[in-house]
């Protein structure tokens, strides 16, 4: 049987289609157009456009908008129902819309025919209402996102009481966090002195308020009753106990508290300072009937100086390491897993790169994405990657939320790499080396602007080095060590981004690799790491133990206390003064080569390493950095023999 299509079409046109043709059998096709659905779209626009075969017009503040209702009801699930249910606008040819403006409902009824609408500032709350109304989702979240970019200090109480009306509840806590964020400016503002009561003290009573002191609290509540005296100082009953007494120094309370004119004509005020005064003079014998709270707002909690383990491999197992280790109080952490984990699936990460800004925000990047053959319970059919078994090296790039424990993805470096180093320096952070696809070593220089989240060709590297580590001093970026091929390198150089210039240091007195680099004091600090070895027929890597100090303004170098074991893939890092060292160490248990990882901490007064972890993480090529991250926002990890 012939199945072939003929007519008019030319030879392209007749290719197009017998390329969408299925065949279901011998006896029969399935032709499908990929393109009907668009073509369709334009075609009921283009009738829109040419005033034809219109069914239904809108009547909106006396101005009218003739349009089809098929076209509305596929549109909106609102003029689906009015046309398809028994109701009155069902039969009717001209319906009338109140309480809603007239370029809305024409931007909605153009976004009907083409899918596409003009979000701007002074369209976007009455469009969102709009599409509120007519229940279209899209352009309900398209309005919602677009006013998540404009949120700041003089709106964000407005946007939080809109976004509640309009049910947009990733509007809603985008503004309350900004609110919560930044109270001590937004407290100050038109908006909070408009604020409800009920808003106030909803307000007030949040733990997440980014305030130091308790005394702001108290001063924005005096200041919104003094916006409307007479009707709001008999308030102050219910809002002076969401204030937390017990965080107010006693000088305060004295001068500023007990002597204010609003709490001294409020019996319930009078009664619960009495009673906060007994609460403080007798702690043990206190029993009355107000709890005085003494949560520390969110501004009061500082964040803790951390070690992370960012990425890493730990054989095919889906991770559950420990990756944030405070080692002033010895309590882990669980940071959100690296990206690889929810967006690949069977993939892990290493060989990746990560840096701290100077604004205190984690960025990282890039690196080796291993495949396992388990399968993954976080594997979503939704993930895309296409032919990553053959791009393994990867040019991701991340930025760590702290508040949200979540890794946001960034725009992505200009070229896929692993085995590199990243610095930061102002505003501009900058990639340096590692190898690409196909394990080539590369000599660009890219730099990520943080502000305008992109990135940028800065320029190149002297020579090709991989696995090099970086340390930033003044206006300086300090590139050391690394190898190339099998040699591995003691080089040591300035970089100076903005003139581009480089400047040749003396070399370290051990060439050295994936190794660690830090400025204490103001000198260079480089720790263990590997070297090529050429002693048997074999090249083989081995691990150092060997710390050495570089004296930047000297330009010499000087022999530093050996570490406790061998270590590779360090970190090193400077933390509430004292320094530490984390990375891995290896033991040959027969034919098997096994690995753990240390962390351990120089007393600068005995000059001595001692190791105060072992096994805090069981995966290996990761990325040790050094951060200060709010742990509460974390789940932490229960150690019996630090946590009894």
């Amino acid at each position: 049987m012939d199945t072939s299509i003929s007519g008019h079409s030319s030879t392209s046109e007749r290719d197009d289609i017998e390329c969408q043709l299925q065949y279901e059998n011998v006896g029969s096709v399935m032709f499908q157009n990929e393109m009907h659905a668009g073509n369709f779209l334009k075609e009921m626009n283009l009738l829109y456009e040419d005033d034809l075969l219109k069914d239904i017009t809108l009547c909106v503040q006396g101005q009218s908008l003739s349009c089809h209702k098929v076209v509305l009801a596929a549109a909106s699930p609102y003029f689906k129902a009015m046309f398809t249910l028994d109701l009155n606008e069902s039969k009717q040819s001209l319906i009338e819309l109140h309480e809603i403006d007239f370029e809305s409902v024409s931007f909605i009824v153009d976004y009907s025919y083409t899918g596409s609408i003009n979000i701007h500032q002074e369209n976007v709350q009455n469009l969102l209402g709009a599409a509120s109304l007519f229940q279209i989702l899209p352009v309900q979240k398209a309005c919602a996102k677009f006013l998540e970019t404009q949120v700041d200090n003089s709106n964000c109480i407005g946007i939080f009481n809109f976004a509640h009306i309009h049910n947009c509840d990733s509007l809603r806590l985008k503004a309350r966090e900004h609110i919560e964020k930044n109270f001590t400016e937004v407290c100050r503002g038109e908006e909070f002195l408009c604020l409800s009561l009920d808003k106030v003290e909803d307000l007030i009573s949040s733990d997440e308020l980014n305030v130091d002191r308790e005394e702001i609290v108290f001063e924005a509540v005096m200041t919104w009753i003094s916006e409307k005296e007479e009707d709001r100082r008999s308030f102050i009953g219910g809002l002076l106990p969401h204030i937390r007494l017990g965080l107010l120094s006693v000088k305060y309370l004295k001068d500023n508290v007990m002597n204010n004119k609003y709490i001294q004509d409020s019996d319930t005020c009078i009664n619960l300072l009495e009673s906060l005064i007994k609460l403080e003079s007798n702690p043990e014998l206190y029993c009355g009937k107000h709890n005085f709270s003494l949560a520390l707002r969110s501004g009061m909690i500082k964040p803790e100086h951390c070690i992370l383990f960012v990425g890493g491999t730990d054989h095919g197992r889906r991770n559950t390491s420990i990756n944030c280790y405070n080692p002033l109080t010895r309590e882990t952490f669980y940071m959100e897993d690296y990206p690889t984990a929810k967006r690949l699936g069977d993939y892990e990460v290493e060989d990746l790169s990560c840096v701290v800004t100077e604004q205190g925000m984690l960025y990282s990047g890039g690196g080796n994405y291993i495949y396992h053959d388990f399968p993954s319970e976080h594997f979503d059919s939704d993930d895309s990657f296409d032919d990553l078994e053959e791009r393994i090296v990867r040019k991701d790039f991340y930025c760590y939320d702290n508040d949200h424990n979540k890794w946001l993805s960034m725009a992505p470096m200009l070229f896929p790499k692993s085995n590199f180093t990243l610095a930061s320096l102002g505003k501009k952070i900058y990639c340096f080396g590692g190898v690409t696809e196909n394990q080539h070593p590369t000599e660009i220089i890219e730099v990520y602007d943080i502000e305008k989240n992109r990135w940028s060709y800065q320029g190149m590297l002297p020579t090709t080095l991989v696995d090099l580590c970086s340390v930033v001093y003044d206006e300086y970026i300090f590139l050391l060590g690394g190898r190339t091929g099998v040699g591995a390198h003691n080089l040591v150089v300035m970089y100076h981004p903005t003139k581009g210039n480089w400047i040749s240091r003396a070399g370290m007195p051990t060439p050295r690799f994936k190794f660690g680099a830090c400025l204490v004091h103001g000198e260079i600090y480089v720790a263990g790491g590997q070297i090529y070895s050429h002693a048997s027929q074999t090249i083989s890597r081995e691990a150092l133990k060997s710390v050495e100090i570089f004296n930047i303004s000297d330009n010499q170098w000087r022999q530093g206390p050996d570490l406790p074991d061998e270590m590779y893939n360090v970190g090193l890092s400077m933390v509430n003064g004292a320094l530490y060292c984390c990375g891995t160490v290896e033991y040959r248990r027969l034919t098997r080569i096994c690995r753990y990882n240390i962390v351990c901490k120089l007393d600068f007064a005995t000059n001595r390493w001692t190791i105060i972890e072992q096994l805090l993480s069981t995966c290996q090529n990761f990325h040790c950095i050094s951060a200060r991250l709010h742990t509460r926002k974390l789940s932490q990890v229960f150690r019996p023999d630090v946590d009894t």
